[in-house]
């Protein structure tokens, strides 16, 4: 299966279908194929624009999925029917997120717009569950009743509440490291993975009783130094049959004996770790293999039959390898890595690529812009800095107040590291970043001695400042938690070390060559925190290129969008960093423009089919 776009596959709750959005030359479709067969029954290419993250509901037959036609992250909500072959609007007020699928009320899904309320899949009929409170978050249980609300207070910490009694208090400490998993199908226990120890994680059920404070149920499992990611429950009971672990690589984990059995013998036949995805009761499990060289390869299991149905082609790439590593910092700390490169011929142009968040992991398993980088001839250096989550509370709260300190310091510590080991040519390095990544590799260029041949940064957040002061609407309520974690612009000290981390306050610094991507509608990251900067660097005599995308988001999604900023990107890194000149193909229509500073314009880029004045 190649193409997938915004989730996995879905498996329908009768078992029947699975579906997927696909991302093919020039548009989005819906990949629908026989879940006992794997044969493609059919492609449907009608469907919303901007389309992501489609899922079966709880009735047969009936998909979702929210489209952003804008890429402002304001969605209108589709319903998919397999039997019609068709698409039609579900909740048409902007911003509508899904809250919620529950089998005990099949026809309904719970949507969140502000306030929350079940939509009838069959009429559309909208039933108000809960008005706008203010609340951080809202936690449901199976009959889409408002259980547990969430509250973020002034010093970062979280509170939970329970028919308006605190349920859990959860020190600023541990607040990144908390997360709500699900209810039993009673109701009465709050499944949570809670942090175990300052290196530790463990899957809990907390006792969920009117009035009483949260007490432990039991633990189902505990990790050191690592991360529990997807849980996955027994469709009768709520209580927890799997759940994915991770370091270094992703691993399941069966939480019942006879489970345990089923998953050993699945992992002989597929000769490899299977990732659960999705169950149709006890019958049908939806998998995944996740090499870390190719996209993700899906496939049906029937634990009773023993059978295993692959699902879509297993496209042939070039080899890439990509290992994990524990690489030593300054402080005597480690920070797991992952190193990607297409061969093992010594030293070779490198590209440290950050990812963003900051409070999210990079993993072993693909990811399409490192091996896309690995392919391009480069060794790719991904670290999972400190502030990354999945790796302990000790880890994440190591990166408090740290933007463009400790965190940048680990950065040139990994980097420092390649090249002792022989895998990066320090002559010949490129950053490359996203969102809070794109801050950290603009403020790497600023700040770092080390001769960088050029820097990428999309989405990057330039203002710290501006940032902490007026968080992204989604982060408005956890404000709090973004001042303790980042710095709190009303303190005068913090104020002056986030505008001296700031890269548009650096950008007199940065000597490489600069190029910044960023779409109109972004409503994480403004679009013009790149425009500013890119004035900057203009005004201090700096070599750079801004591709702003007029009808884009926080992310480049459109087709013919993503190749025009591949091409773009590949152009720009081989002109700077492999001294090739090689101009990009002609990408064909797009929507970028393209603007380059006065330096640039001087400079002999090789680039003149890639970059139009």
């Amino acid at each position: 299966m190649t193409g997938e776009l915004g989730g996995p596959p879905s498996l329908s709750p009768d078992g029947k279908y699975v579906a997927w959005l696909s991302s093919g030359a020039t548009a989005t479709s819906l990949v629908l194929c026989d879940a006992g067969t794997g044969v493609e029954l059919d492609r449907v290419s009608s469907g919303p624009a901007r389309a992501r993250g489609f899922t079966w509901s709880r009735t047969p037959g009936i998909g979702i999925a929210p489209a952003d036609p804008t890429g402002a992250e304001q969605p209108l909500m589709y319903r998919f029917s397999a039997d019609e072959r068709e698409w039609t609007p579900l909740v048409e007020t902007a911003g509508v997120q899904l809250a919620g699928l529950s089998s005990r009320r099949p026809e309904e899904v719970l949507v969140s717009a502000g306030h929350y309320e079940t939509v009838c899949l069959r009429t559309g009929r909208r039933t108000t569950v809960l008005e706008d409170t203010g609340f951080s978050a809202v936690y449901f249980d199976s009959a889409f009743r408002p259980r547990l609300t969430e509250t973020v207070n002034e010093d970062g910490s979280r509170d939970l509440w329970h028919d308006g009694r605190l349920f859990l208090h959860v020190p600023h400490e541990h607040a990144l490291d908390v997360r709500f998993s699900h209810f039993s199908a009673t109701g009465a226990v709050a499944y949570f993975v809670l942090p175990d120890g300052g290196d530790g994680t463990r899957l809990a059920g907390l006792r969920c009783t009117d009035g009483e404070p949260a007490s432990v149920e039991e633990t189902l499992l505990s990790v050191r130094r690592a991360g529990i990611n997807q849980v996955h429950a027994a469709p009768d009971t709520g209580r927890p049959d799997f759940a994915e672990v991770e370091r270094f690589r992703r691993r399941t984990v069966a939480l019942r004996p006879g489970l345990a059995r089923d998953l050993g013998a699945l992992r002989r036949q597929v000769g490899g770790e299977p990732l659960l995805i999705d169950r149709c009761g006890r019958d049908r499990w939806l998998c995944a293999e996740r090499p870390a060289d190719a996209a993700a390869r899906y496939f049906v299991h029937d634990p009773a039959a023993g059978t295993v149905v692959r699902l879509g082609g297993t496209p042939r790439t070039p080899a890439v390898s990509c290992r994990p590593v524990s690489v030593p910092l300054r402080d005597g700390l480690r920070a797991v890595t992952y190193l990607a490169k297409a061969g093992d011929l010594g030293p070779a142009p490198a590209a440290l690529l950050v990812h963003g968040g900051p409070w999210r992991r990079s993993h072993w398993e693909y990811d399409e812009r490192r091996m896309w980088l690995a392919r391009l001839g480069y060794t790719v250096i991904d670290i999972n800095f400190r502030g990354s989550t999945g790796f302990g509370p000790a880890w994440v709260n190591a990166g408090d107040r740290q933007w463009g300190a400790a965190m940048q310091e680990d950065l040139e510590d990994a980097l420092d590291w390649s090249v002792r080991r022989g895998h990066a040519d320090p002559e010949r390095i490129a950053l490359v970043g996203g969102s809070y990544g794109g801050y950290a590799v603009l403020q790497l260029a600023a700040s770092s001695s080390r001769p960088f041949r050029c820097a990428v940064a999309s989405a990057a957040l330039t203002d710290l400042v501006r940032f902490t002061e007026a968080p992204p609407e989604r982060w408005r309520t956890a404000a709090p938690m973004v001042r303790r974690r980042v710095g709190d612009p009303r303190d005068d000290e913090q104020r002056a070390a986030l505008v001296a981390r700031s890269p548009v306050a650096n950008a007199d610094k940065i000597a490489c060559p600069v190029l910044l991507v960023h779409g109109a509608h972004d409503s994480r990251v403004p679009a013009d925190l790149s425009t500013t900067m890119f004035m900057r660097l203009a005004r201090t005599g700096r070599a750079a290129v801004l591709a702003l995308f007029p009808d884009e988001g926080h992310e480049i999604v459109g087709a013919a969008n993503r190749r025009a900023v591949d091409g773009l990107t590949a152009a720009f890194l081989a002109r700077h960093v492999l001294d090739t000149g090689v101009v990009a193909a002609p990408a064909g229509p797009s929507s970028m423009r393209l603007l380059r500073t006065p330096a640039y314009l001087d400079l002999p880029t090789g680039l003149e089919g890639a970059l139009p004045c």
